[in-house]
């Protein structure tokens, strides 16, 4: 655990090992918010009746226990989210008792059997990128209900599920979590935010700055190669899309428990102008198919309903209002509920798509 000074350092919670947080989301009467946790009720009511299943990974992807653990880490998350908007316990213990499965099956996983070797094995993944992807979710739910658990089973979730998860994404998967690639920002977000919530000044220092805490890797030197000075994509649109939800999300855990950072502001507010950035690489809604993207992928996907609730709550530019508006989503937070609350106030605006010129490679001369 981090010494008394790393956790006032970071804004930590020095008596249950939570994220502190500004408030507690409430209810809400707008509509898209009321919708989002209805949505999340029905699941976690479905995967409440199955109970609770975390089989031994098997299977590559598309396979049965790689789209279970899929199912877990959105039940993670979204049982959490629920707990703190309606303090019902009983989405407290579903969260806890899957995590005290993993707690169980983490510890015995060596390399995946179906491992992808272009990419890295993962443990509950055939792949490093989902291992990391589950991560991010599952430690943002468990954040949500950690100080509901008994000291028992707080210890032994933190030790065996989330210590042992960072500890592999980051020096167990040293070569992944170096790269400046997508697949290493789902790694350090996943890892950093990790070390916000267990209270781990060490995880959040290799997280933002790399293994060797030179700054020449890690999430912030990713920051500064991945984007153009316009906020263009390396990997174009498509994966822009893709890759916007570690950013973002990150960032915000970062701006709550290191707000001197300044994150949002970092290269000249570089995460933001990204994020309006993918909007206008849109036409009626659906990326440009630049490169080998999947030409049905739209506005409408988990990362960007997270990436506009957080751009909106740092800017209130209303024209992201408009762009919710025709996502039909948000995300089960503060920024998602603020989104949805401007949002039935008549708040929106057309958001302003334009004809750009978008330079692309870190100086903006390579394309």
């Amino acid at each position: 655990m981090a010494s008394p000074s790393a956790a006032t350092e970071y804004g930590l919670s020095s008596q249950s090992g939570q994220v502190a947080a500004d408030s507690e989301p409430q209810s809400s009467d707008a509509p898209l918010f009321v919708n989002e946790v209805e949505r999340a009720k029905k699941f976690l009511a479905t995967m409440m009746d199955a109970g609770v299943v975390a089989p031994v990974p098997k299977d590559p992807g598309g396979g049965y226990t790689h789209e279970q653990h899929k199912l877990n880490y959105k039940a993670i998350y979204e049982g959490g989210q629920l707990y703190r908007i309606t303090g019902e316990q009983k989405y407290a213990d579903y969260v806890r008792d899957i995590l005290l499965a993993y707690a169980e099956l983490y510890p015995t996983l060596g390399e995946h059997p179906a491992r992808k070797n272009s990419q890295g094995s993962g443990r509950i993944f055939w792949q490093v990128l989902n291992d990391a992807m589950w991560l991010v979710d599952s430690i943002q739910g468990y954040e949500a209900i950690r100080g509901s658990l008994s000291v028992t089973d707080r210890t032994n979730i933190d030790d065996n599920v989330f210590r042992k998860a960072a500890a592999f994404l980051s020096t167990g998967s040293a070569e992944t979590f170096s790269k400046i690639h997508n697949h290493a920002t789902w790694a350090t977000a996943g890892v950093g935010m990790t070390g916000y919530v267990l209270d781990d000044k060490e995880l959040v220092d290799i997280a933002l700055l790399g293994l060797d805490k030179s700054g020449k890797t890690g999430f912030l030197r990713q920051s500064e190669l991945l984007f153009s000075p316009d906020g263009y994509y390396t990997e174009g649109p498509y994966y822009q899309r893709f890759a916007l939800k570690p950013f973002v999300v990150f960032a915000g855990a970062i701006e709550k428990n290191d707000p001197a950072r300044k994150i949002f502001e970092h290269r000249d507010g570089i995460l933001l102008k990204a994020l309006r950035t993918t909007i206008q690489l849109t036409y009626d809604g659906y990326f440009f198919p630049f490169n080998d993207a999947i030409k049905d992928k739209s506005l409408q996907t988990d990362e960007l309903y997270h990436g506009v609730a957080i751009a909106y709550s740092k800017t209130r530019d209303p024209g992201l209002l408009s762009i919710a508006q025709w996502q039909g989503r948000t995300v089960l937070t503060d920024d998602g509920k603020l989104v949805a609350d401007d949002l039935a106030a008549g708040k929106a605006r057309p958001f302003p798509f334009k004809s750009l010129l978008l330079s692309d490679g870190p100086e903006g001369d390579q394309g």
